[in-house]
């Protein structure tokens, strides 16, 4: 477990500029180019997570005050069983947060390339249900939205701030390179 979670936080690959540090090989400009590109793309991609999460939690709000659990027949309440309690729902929340943070965090420590994990999507989307079966009231949404939306954006503003520092590297490196 912990060797996974290691291997995210490494830097995989090394990029074109960091071979051409190394000696190992002369990029081309071209390859130059292709990286920042790819930089780019890597510091939009979150947004889609940031976009997915809110339609979940859109989704989840109208549920929740559509009251759906009203209409479920009492042969399938009975088959669920009853709701864990809030509180209960409440520990699992914040541990799940806490983890999650600590893997984020984690991958900006290292300093690595970091990437996007959809995890920061699933886990707090995977506790609407479980709040919307024991709090039909819909109290409970905003601590699972806020949860999920701060994990979300301090990934992203770590990938943006990794790949700002990375294409202003490989611009300056492109730059001084002999057209």
């Amino acid at each position: 477990m912990s060797g996974h979670a290691i291997g995210h936080m490494k830097h995989k690959t090394a990029s074109a500029a960091d071979r051409l540090l190394e000696g190992s090989a002369t990029p081309c400009r071209e390859e130059l180019a292709r990286d920042i590109a790819k930089l780019h793309a890597l510091s939009r991609r979150g947004l889609w997570g940031v976009i997915a999460f809110l339609c979940l939690s859109a989704a989840a709000l109208c549920l929740s005050q559509s009251g759906v659990c009203s209409t479920i027949p009492a042969q399938v309440k009975e088959m669920i069983g009853p709701p864990p309690p809030a509180g209960l729902l409440h520990v699992a929340l914040g541990a799940s947060w806490v983890s999650a943070l600590i893997l984020v965090l984690g991958r900006r420590g290292a300093d690595g390339k970091p990437g996007y994990n959809w995890y920061n999507i699933g886990l707090p989307a995977a506790f609407y249900p479980l709040y919307i079966f024991a709090d039909p009231t819909g109290i409970s949404f905003p601590a699972v939205f806020a949860a999920g939306l701060v994990l979300l954006l301090l990934e992203h503003a770590f990938v943006i701030s990794y790949t700002a520092r990375e294409i202003r590297k490989e611009t300056e490196r492109l730059q001084a390179m002999p057209r």
